[in-house]
């Protein structure tokens, strides 16, 4: 599968060389734009697998933008730099770059480079998914037996039945029993 690439430079010179060298290895590459100025703009219209940076020093412009985007439609980053700064490689990295690359634009590794960070990516994206539905499950947990208490304490319930009648609920109206639960723990605030 051909992966689109959003191009983002600051060097012409050395970004057509690039450009060259990810249409070599088989990327397309759908859009450039200038480092930071329109990237949001650009990735909305050209909804590219990989973002592809060449900046010879990052700053706070580009790391705010990259962010937004993180946040907007996460994409894995590969930023080519000349700065071997630790603190703009944290910002880097805190910013959703997947490969921080310094000094090393050679043309017969790039094609690993991107495959690592694309890999990189799918599996970081795969644990912020996985910690968003644990901390979902356990919300939804905590919910549960906090209504359970409730109907313990208001019907006279044990816990088995407790969690029957949330159970039962949640079939009849079709919901989720964490649903069911926020509303029993809803009522009884309201009620109390």
């Amino acid at each position: 599968m051909q992966l689109k690439v959003l191009l983002v430079k600051d060097d012409p010179g050395r970004s057509e060389l690039l450009k060259q060298s990810l249409l070599q290895f088989g990327y397309d590459v759908v859009a450039e734009t200038q480092v930071a100025s329109e990237l949001l703009k650009r990735a909305d219209q050209s909804c590219p697998d990989l973002l592809v940076i060449d900046s010879d020093s990052p700053g706070e412009r580009l790391f705010s933008r990259l962010h937004e985007l993180s946040l907007h439609k996460p994409l894995p980053v590969v930023l080519f730099t000349r700065e071997n700064n630790r603190e703009v490689i944290s910002k880097a990295v805190r910013a959703g770059v997947s490969a921080y690359i310094v000094d090393g634009l050679d043309q017969h590794r790039l094609g690993a480079i991107l495959d690592v960070a694309v890999e990189r990516f799918k599996e970081t994206e795969r644990l912020r998914l996985e910690l968003k539905d644990t901390r979902t499950n356990l919300a939804e947990r905590k919910a549960v037996d906090r209504a359970k208490g409730i109907l313990m304490k208001q019907r006279g319930f044990d816990e088995p039945q407790a969690y029957h009648a949330l159970r039962k609920m949640a079939m009849d109206k079709n919901l989720k029993i964490g649903q069911v639960a926020e509303n029993v723990i809803a009522v009884s605030e309201l009620l109390s």
